[in-house]
């Protein structure tokens, strides 16, 4: 299984797009920088297809953890099986 996280640039929010399995239809995860929580704003087309979401929800825990470690990359690439 794979995921993209990329993150996004036009906006006032810190967020990021998800991407899981190179599928077209990217979801949106965002940070609630007052509290720290990350917040599923928008499934990916994949999560919608498969009717639970999975990636959603890994992507909201990678996010988590990149925003308490203080680093929050333009990209990051996440594979595991």
């Amino acid at each position: 299984m794979m995921l993209l996280l990329q993150k996004i640039k036009n906006s006032n929010r810190i967020g990021y797009f998800y991407t899981p399995e190179d599928y077209p239809g990217p979801g949106m995860v965002e940070i609630n920088t007052t509290t720290g929580d990350v917040e599923i704003v928008e499934l990916s087309a994949f999560d919608k297809k498969d009717g639970c979401p999975y990636f959603a929800n890994k992507a909201r825990g990678v996010v988590k953890q990149m925003w308490d470690s203080g680093e929050l990359p333009d990209e990051k690439f996440l594979a595991w099986g």
